[in-house]
């Protein structure tokens, strides 16, 4: 084998690594989010936040001081990462408050549609040139979202628009993650972003408060450690892998979304709601890996 085919070797075996811790990291975030709404029939959406966010963040800064790492750089208080923080809570708070009103493979699907926002927000804001390929995947995403919501039919509700708008947080977010220094390490941003969470959800419980039985403090442990957990493998995938090449296999979030919900709530989308899910997805896969696809001249 020569030096190039070892180190084409070498980097597939990475990618394949990372893509499974992918789809590892996906599945426990989209478990934490089952587990969530199941809580939302006790509790609020700060208290929530509040709970899981408080043991989440204990979890993370526990793995730094492990991990030989100062707990509070001065890097860390950086303004953009302070605005990406905002809008990842600005997103959450969206997010969750929508999990609680909308079967979990519908909120789990609209947010997805970042990938679409994130191409407008390129061609807009950053005025990057996008091919008409990526256009057509924007559309296909939009019809799908269309046919997912179905604004002019008894199934919609305006819940729906919930997520929309975390996926449009989760856009500024993205735009604010380009701007931190590469010098901040990803475990901080993480760090950061559920501390401003958790005290978002503390001042939303404040008005709130019920009381936390110990099943559904156990339940919210167990959400704090699949979160927790869930960030340190799509962390590490990142890492070690190219996003070009992990980034579709975050889709496994929406089949154990919809296997969640048919298990526990017995909800099973219709087939125009799987029509629309289909063309979501098929349109975020097609943007996350075009630039991929398109260094080999497939585009």
């Amino acid at each position: 084998m020569t030096p190039s085919e070892h180190q084409e070797h070498h980097l597939h075996k990475q990618n394949l690594t990372a893509a499974l811790l992918v789809m590892l990291g996906m599945a426990m975030i989209s478990s934490n989010d089952a587990l969530m709404k199941l809580s939302s029939a006790e509790l609020g959406v700060g208290q929530l936040l509040f709970v899981r966010g408080s043991l989440a963040v204990i979890l993370f800064s526990v793995f730094i001081k492990l991990s030989g790492k100062p707990l509070l750089p001065r890097r860390l208080f950086s303004r953009w990462n302070g605005l990406r923080a905002l809008c990842e809570c600005c997103a959450t708070i969206c997010f969750i408050t929508g999990l609680t009103l909308l079967p979990i493979a519908i909120a789990s699907t609209l947010v997805w549609t970042t990938p679409m926002l994130l191409t407008l927000a390129a061609a807009i804001v950053l005025k990057e040139t996008v091919s008409p390929g990526r256009w057509l995947a924007v559309f296909s995403g939009f019809a799908g979202v269309l046919l997912v919501t179905n604004p002019f039919g008894e199934s919609f509700s305006p819940a729906m628009l919930l997520p929309l708008l975390a996926a449009i947080f989760v856009t500024a977010r993205d735009l604010m993650t380009r701007r931190i220094e590469a010098s901040v390490d990803s475990l901080y941003i993480v760090l950061t972003t559920l501390t401003v969470v958790t005290v978002a959800g503390f001042l939303m419980a404040l008005f709130d408060w019920r009381p936390v039985s110990l099943t559904r403090a156990g339940w919210l442990t167990l959400s704090a450690l699949l979160l927790g957990t869930g960030f340190l493998c799509q962390i590490t995938a990142v890492r070690k892998g190219e996003l070009s090449f992990i980034a579709p296999f975050s889709y496994t979030g929406i089949i154990v979304a919809v296997f969640w919900g048919y298990v526990v709530w017995q909800q099973w989308p219709s087939n125009l709601t799987f029509a629309g899910i289909a063309l979501i997805v098929g349109s975020g896969m097609y943007i996350l890996t075009v630039g991929r696809i398109s260094r080999r001249g497939l585009r």
